[in-house]
């Protein structure tokens, strides 16, 4: 674990081989820009304020204009919810993360370690470390703490709040490198389902959703998308004969006990995650 990641503070670990990170964004752009033909515009920065049926179509519309197809996909996530679908039936959490600023020449030499690795936590409310090198140069990210927002916002208190707990963390796995600080902190937004089932399928005629990842965007969220694709098209497969025989997303109790239950329940299982988190 040391010749890895630089530090003592890990008894041991379990290795998975051709593994890969990616860098989010990057990978984002990268799809968009594969995607982007005389066939297929992208646009960015135009929020749809509603979705209502016209006729034989849906038409969304933003700020600045609209558009109309017979056929649409949600794949908005846990936003499925403020177009009035699967009301109740969504957990709104926040994960958050901090990044350092780049490491010095010196500093790569004092934590020594592998450029580029990542380590998930035994338990699940622990914390995650990456270690990332190339654009923007050698950093570490920490991740911990979850809150359950039904709003869908996260205040920049909060944020604030779980950045002393990330510092905790990083000093704790590092302290080598106690002088590093923190360049970025920022919340993201996940949805989960009480039963971890996703929320798929054809929800209003001609309207297809592929949201609820339950933690698992990348993977699930491809797939899922995939799937909706083969539905709105008429083509049918495997990918959407499985997801559409889920039971989909169970009902959440009313507020604020799930807000109440749902953060105990997170604060709880932190106490217990112990030197994991």
């Amino acid at each position: 674990m040391k010749e890895i990641t630089g530090t003592t503070y890990y008894q041991g670990g379990l290795y998975t081989p051709h593994a890969a990170m990616i860098q989010p964004a990057m990978f984002v752009r990268g799809v968009a820009g594969g995607l982007q033909s005389n066939r297929v515009s992208i646009f960015e920065q135009s929020p749809v304020t509603s979705l209502a049926r016209n006729g034989e179509t849906w038409r969304a519309k933003t700020i600045k204009g609209s558009v109309e197809a017979p056929r649409v996909i949600l794949a908005v996530n846990g936003h499925a919810e403020s177009f009035g679908y699967f009301e109740r039936r969504l957990m709104h959490v926040f994960t958050c993360a901090s990044m350092t600023r780049a490491l010095t020449v010196d500093e790569v030499a004092r934590l020594g370690g592998a450029p580029i690795w990542g380590a998930t936590p035994a338990d699940p409310m622990g914390t995650t470390v990456r270690r990332i090198s190339g654009v923007g140069g050698d950093r570490i990210v920490i991740l911990n703490r979850f809150t359950y927002d039904p709003s869908m916002e996260v205040s920049d208190g909060r944020i604030a709040s779980v950045g002393r707990d990330h510092d905790k963390a990083f000093t704790a796995r590092f302290p080598m490198l106690a002088s590093v600080e923190m360049a970025h902190r920022w919340g993201g937004r996940l949805c989960l389902s009480r039963n971890d089932a996703p929320a798929f399928g054809e929800v209003d005629e001609g309207l297809f959703a592929a949201v609820c990842q339950n933690g698992l965007g990348v993977a699930k969220g491809t797939l899922s998308g995939m799937a909706a694709a083969e539905l709105a098209s008429g083509v049918g497969g495997d990918a959407a004969a499985f997801l559409g025989a889920e039971a989909g997303p169970a009902k959440l109790p009313l507020e604020p006990f799930s807000y109440i239950g749902a953060n105990a329940f997170m604060r709880w299982g932190e106490m217990k995650a112990g030197r994991e988190l």
